[in-house]
């Protein structure tokens, strides 16, 4: 079982650690560095089309399936 709140005091106190080193360091003087020639390349969305028997070929191979719906076990989530 994970202790939620040991796993945000550690990821807490992995990030304070790594900001006290990144602070040691200037980056005024680096130059940016990309290792592709595109850099935040944004599209413009369409309508989101979908394969009519999409729906129908993930219900085929589906363990079990009721009215049309995949049905799965619930769980408790810790």
């Amino acid at each position: 079982m994970v202790d939620r709140e040991k796993v945000e005091k550690e990821a807490e106190e992995i990030v304070r650690r790594f900001s006290e080193v990144l602070e040691r360091y200037s980056f005024e003087e680096v130059e940016e560095y990309y290792i592709l020639e595109c850099k935040n390349v944004l599209r413009m969305d369409a309508e989101p089309s979908v394969d009519p028997s999409f729906r129908e070929d993930v219900l085929k191979i589906a363990p079990k399936t009721r009215d049309g719906y995949i049905v799965v076990e619930k769980s408790k989530w810790e």
